[in-house]
């Protein structure tokens, strides 16, 4: 991830509510233009939000589409960090395991490792965390994308 994708935002209340060693990424373009401020930990892999009420679903909790996201987006991220941006790849598999539900307000971080970064395959796991709890577990394959023709 370049320098410049990453302006730390954090002022005033909010910076407060930041943990230490996280910065806030630019505004994305498109679908994640609408998903709220995302916050990364490069040293650490992670990605990072704060729950808002757009993230609810009926039930009052975060929407497992969300969750999904987050994990999904973490992991991809993090792949074009380690790869130096060498060669796109995209999701071909994500496998999620719900374990537990967050509420408006939780700090959650989606922390990223990765088992195998092939030329051809990618192979990448997330565990999307609320404090101590584990809320989500993911693990996703990813197709590295050839030169357009």
């Amino acid at each position: 991830m370049a320098e410049g994708d990453i302006a730390n935002m954090a002022t005033g209340d909010d910076a407060e509510v930041v943990p230490e060693g996280f910065a806030a990424l630019s505004k994305l373009d498109g679908y994640m233009g609408h998903f709220g401020q995302l916050y990364v930990n490069l040293q650490r892999r992670t990605l990072a939000v704060r729950v808002g009420e757009h993230h609810l679903n009926n039930l009052g909790i975060p929407h497992g589409g969300m969750l999904a996201t987050l994990a999904d987006t973490a992991i991809g991220m993090m792949m074009q960090v380690e790869t130096e941006r060498k060669n796109n790849a995209v999701t071909v598999n994500l496998s999620l395991d719900y374990l537990d539900a967050a509420r408006v307000g939780d700090w959650l971080e989606a922390r990223v490792e990765f088992d195998k970064l092939g030329s051809r395959l990618r192979y990448g796991t997330c565990r999307v965390m609320s404090g101590e709890r584990c809320l989500l577990r993911a693990t996703a394959i990813f197709a590295v994308l050839g030169p357009r023709t």
